[in-house]
Formats: C-alpha cells, sequence, structure tokens
C-alpha cells in the first residue's frame, strides 16, 4: 500500500535542499505531492533574506494558506500524512482548521514561525508542532503549552534553531534533520 504524503515547502521553495527530503520519503516508499510557494520552479537563493523576499513579492501568508486550503478542497485522493516547514507549517495549520478529516490522517509542522497569530484555530486532524529551540516573535514553550490544550496537538521544542530541517538553511543541522527523518518515516509505516 502505497503512502501519501503532502509537503509544504518553507520560503525557499524547491530547492536542492528540500530535494534530498523529497528523496528520502519517496525512498522510504512515500507518494509525495509537493506544493511550495513559487507553482514548482525550482529556487537558488543566496540567503533567507532574498529568499524572504521573493516569499513576500511572488506569494505571501495569505495566498500561501489559500493554496493549502485549496489543495485539499480539490484532492481526489487523501493524504496519510501532511508535512510542513515554516511559511509552509504555517499556510498548513490556518488549512487543517477546515480539512475534511477524510482527508487527511495527520500533520506535522516544522517550525511554523507565524503560528502565534492563528492559535484561535484548532485542526481537524492529529497534529504534532515540532519548535526549534526559539523563535523571534514568541517563546517557544508558552506556544507549546497553549498547542497542547487544544485536542490532538502536541508540540514540543528541539535543542535546533528555525530551520534546521533545510540544508539550503544557515541553521540546518543534519543529527536534528536524521532524528526527525526517522520521526516522519516511521509514521509512514
Amino acid at each position: 500500500m502505497t503512502t501519501h504524503v503532502l509537503v509544504l515547502s518553507d520560503i525557499f521553495g524547491l530547492c536542492a535542499g528540500l530535494e534530498r527530503l523529497l528523496a528520502d520519503l519517496n525512498q522510504a516508499g512515500a507518494a509525495v505531492q509537493f506544493i511550495d510557494p513559487y507553482q514548482g520552479q525550482i529556487q537558488h537563493f543566496a540567503d533567507e533574506a532574498q529568499a524572504y523576499a521573493a516569499y513576500s513579492r511572488e506569494c505571501g501568508h495569505e495566498t500561501y494558506a489559500a493554496i493549502a486550503a485549496q489543495v485539499f478542497a480539490n484532492s481526489k485522493q487523501p493524504f496519510d500524512l501532511a508535512i510542513g516547514f515554516s511559511a509552509g507549517a504555517t499556510a498548513l495549520w490556518r488549512a487543517l482548521a477546515n480539512t475534511d478529516t477524510r482527508l487527511l490522517k495527520q500533520a506535522i509542522l516544522f517550525y511554523p514561525g507565524q503560528i502565534y497569530q492563528h492559535l484561535a484555530l484548532t485542526p481537524a486532524v492529529p497534529v504534532q508542532v515540532v519548535f526549534g529551540h526559539s523563535e523571534p516573535h514568541f517563546a517557544v514553550t508558552d506556544i507549546c503549552n497553549q498547542l497542547q490544550q487544544k485536542p490532538g496537538v502536541t508540540a514540543v521544542s528541539t535543542d535546533y534553531a528555525h530551520g534546521f530541517m533545510n540544508p539550503a538553511s544557515k541553521a540546518f543541522n543534519e543529527a536534528g534533520y536524521q532524528q526527525q527523518l526517522d520521526n516522519l518515516i516511521r509514521r509512514l509505516c
């Protein structure tokens, strides 16, 4: 049986760093559908500032949340797992409040930096939120505590920085990537 996975990228979109994760998920037997702010065009940003400028210009938070919601609205095939990173994780969080549970079994959100603006939402499916050790706009421990008050939501912080799963990020951490990749693969089984 094929496991169907939806991946929503961070502001870097489809880049060499994300291709590694997609390949690792495919190797684990997942059929991956990929969503990003740039309609699947490969990106080559010099740094996070350049990526954020392009994200703000070409997509932005509202549009990305609408794209995420539209994926579920148009889906003919249910997803076993949805994975979001940073801006993609926040877009996914917003979409999950209105997602039919027949379309998705569970989600994992990595370092959704804007989630603090959307705490009134409650996802309709089980969600694990994985933060780095800190975020610039909120205290991670406080947000974890608030999120865990919601049914089906677990929230944890790691010893790594925001962006630790993306080799294109200066915060990339190989040990953190491997640890969370193992967690993702366990969920695919």
